[in-house]
């Protein structure tokens, strides 16, 4: 080992001897698992979380098009805290059409995954049909023209979900995600998205209600997508982002999406964690689609898993908040699996990240205190 490498270990050693964030006795880990640094495996089972046979760790979040892989390959790569990435399946990327052979080239994003896996470090991959922002449409051309098709500012164009066209044309690419990827041992978990991204909200919910949307025909399309997941019989551990909406929020609709999955050994996750979340949970509230009743609720049944709703704002003060606070309130709701944005990662590691003088130390060691409950490489 280089005596930078064990430099480096030396400093994260020092780190967690003076983390100072409480961890509940069920969540220390016996000491066999532990690594030589004073980890728990990112792959082993892993008594201190809920299914400890599940995916569990820290994840940095690779999203498609931002450019930040090249510096989370630079600072994450190597450090034991991060136990991999996600990276994305866009559709129309991989999908060249039925009557195309091979049908569908991965090439891209096994690219993309290569080296962390030659890092030793563990991939989990996010499927999108759609994406944010309305930039371009995600969901391929030949499936445009068997389905008809609406448009938002915040997705762009997207198809009508629960139609023949579409549901047939992306369970096939489900499947053929599963077989691909189902005997990768890099890989850890594959989370489909059923709107949009990688969630179950209605992309173009307002647009669609002149297509005939409405909150019980959306709900029987994702629950009827979610038995489909169970009739894969994945080896990887697949999972679904839950969602509400309308006005007011239909809280009914993720609760039914949650329950559902949990019957069908689907892990459940939310991708809106933030401060909020802690102070309506310690005042008796609601959280953001209800996760938190929802993760009290599946804790020990399937993996749990949490990412912010934006990157976070170190110094407390913005409305996602720092993660000091919020790594130990999602590990008293039983997450175990963290999905972190790069900008994140980097105000911990990066020497030239603008908030890394003034919270590196506190990010450190609240990164580091979770990786002691939910596993490092």
């Amino acid at each position: 080992m280089k005596m930078k490498d064990l430099a480096c270990l030396a400093v994260l050693a020092l780190s967690i001897a003076l983390a100072a964030i409480p961890l509940a006795e069920s969540q220390t880990p016996p000491a066999a698992s532990k690594t030589s640094a004073g980890f728990s495996s990112c792959t082993d089972s892993l008594a201190s979380v809920a299914v400890p046979d599940g995916p569990h760790g820290l994840f940095a979040i690779i999203f498609p098009n931002v450019k930040l892989q090249e510096k989370a390959e630079h600072f994450l790569l190597h450090n034991p805290v991060v136990c991999g990435a996600n990276m994305y399946l866009i559709w129309n990327e991989i999908d060249r059409g039925p009557g195309a052979n091979p049908r569908y080239d991965f090439s891209k994003v096994e690219e993309q995954m290569r080296p962390w896996i030659k890092a030793g470090k563990e991939v989990n991959l996010i499927s999108w049909a759609t994406g944010y922002g309305g930039k371009r449409r995600l969901t391929p051309d030949y499936v445009f023209k068997q389905v008809q098709s609406v448009t938002c500012e915040n997705a762009g164009e997207v198809p009508v979900f629960w139609e023949k066209g579409f549901v047939e044309n992306y369970q096939q690419f489900m499947a053929a995600i599963v077989q691909h990827f189902g005997n990768n041992s890099s890989v850890g978990y594959i989370r489909f998205g059923l709107g949009l991204g990688g969630e179950t909200f209605p992309a173009c919910m307002y647009a669609m209600k002149n297509k005939g949307f409405t909150p019980g025909r959306w709900t029987k399309y994702i629950l009827d997508m979610l038995d489909y997941e169970a009739s894969l019989n994945s080896p990887k551990q697949l999972m679904v982002g839950i969602n509400s909406f309308g006005t007011p929020k239909n809280i009914e609709f993720a609760d039914a999406v949650a329950r559902r999955a949990v019957r069908n050994k689907i892990a459940i996750g939310s991708q809106g964690l933030s401060i909020e979340d802690a102070r309506a949970d310690q005042s008796g509230s609601p959280c953001a689609v209800d996760w938190c009743h929802m993760f009290r609720e599946a804790a020990g049944k399937v993996p749990l898993e949490l990412q912010t709703v934006k990157q976070s704002n170190p110094d407390g003060n913005g409305p996602v908040g720092s993660m000091v606070e919020l790594l130990p309130f999602a590990l008293r709701l039983r997450a175990q699996i963290f999905e972190i944005y790069v900008q994140d990662w980097l105000v911990a590691y990066d020497p030239s990240d603008p908030d890394y003088d003034r919270h590196h130390k506190e990010y450190q060691q609240a990164f580091e205190a979770a990786a002691k409950v939910v596993g490092a490489h």
